[in-house]
């Protein structure tokens, strides 16, 4: 607890205070002593400050944010939190929640109500995803798999649904996916290469940006991409997808040859998705 420099002068009559302090109703519950006089000082200045709040900038509590109160079911004095700290503190929570990997920091800043909703194909995405927020935890909760020209607004909806979840404190994780298979080739034999591996997998909620723009080969088809498919198809774990491919472009893309062995694999991938997103055409913005 801090200590409240009270002059030493001939004026200073503890006893008094603990009669004036008494009388004040925020010590209705306090006995007031010469053991918590100083306790009881603190508390009266700063709820007197927190009564003619200058903001959290300026707050001059001894713990900027926080008030000294007494605590009667601890019998004891304790620092809680103000309003405005609050707010900050949950804003905090929210933004650590996003997690993004390879995306430009002002994508955590998308909200779901700036989402313009200006074509029939936007209205019925934006009805989806407060169908999903609504539905969270069903097993057969699927995500998105948005696809449109580039521009439309595919990696802001993403963004706007990840802050959706964090404001229900689910755990989410925001990839562009073409920096996520360099960066999983470059940590190929390394511990964190199964450590994302398995984040990818475990995710509650995981979103693929700007899928079909990578490279694509066998081992990224098969050794990354449809291992993680199979792990989030059997555990229900929903997924989102921005492409500018359609699905049927999209397995274009995953065919590497002509042989029927090599259309199955890449058909297989498309199967996976299917299981736990749902395809959309974001169209273009008007």
């Amino acid at each position: 607890m801090e200590r409240l420099k009270i002059k030493g002068d001939a004026q200073f009559n503890p006893q008094k205070l603990i009669k004036d302090l008494a009388k004040n109703p925020l010590f209705t519950e306090v006995e007031v002593s010469l053991l918590n006089l100083n306790d009881c000082l603190i508390m009266q200045e700063e709820m007197t400050n927190c009564q003619h709040c200058p903001g959290l900038a300026n707050c001059p509590n001894s713990q900027p944010g926080y008030c000294h109160i007494y605590d009667k079911s601890r019998d004891e004095f304790v620092l809680k939190r103000c309003k405005l700290q609050k707010e900050v503190d949950y804003k905090n929570r929210e933004t650590e929640l996003i997690k993004t990997l390879y995306m430009p920091k002002t994508i955590k800043e998308a909200t779901l109500t700036d989402f313009h909703i200006d074509t029939e194909a936007r209205a019925q995405i934006y009805q989806k995803v407060v169908n999903f927020l609504t539905n969270y935890g069903n097993l057969d909760t699927k995500g998105l798999y948005v696809y449109g020209s580039f521009g439309c607004g595919k990696t802001y909806l993403l963004g706007a649904v990840a802050r959706e979840l964090a404001i229900r404190n689910i755990d989410s994780l925001l990839i562009y996916f073409p920096d996520l298979i360099r960066e999983l080739k470059e940590s190929l034999g390394e511990e964190r290469f199964g450590a994302l591996i398995n984040k990818l997998k475990d995710v509650p909620v995981l979103m693929l940006d700007d899928l079909g723009s990578e490279n694509i080969t066998a081992f990224v088809r098969d050794e990354i991409l449809g291992p993680i498919l199979n792990y989030r198809m059997a555990e229900k774990k929903p997924l989102f997808i921005s492409s500018n491919l359609t699905p049927d472009q999209l397995l274009t893309h995953l065919c590497l040859n002509e042989s029927s062995l090599d259309k199955t694999k890449a058909m297989r991938i498309m199967s996976r998705i299917g299981q736990i997103s749902e395809p959309i055409n974001m169209g273009r913005r008007k």
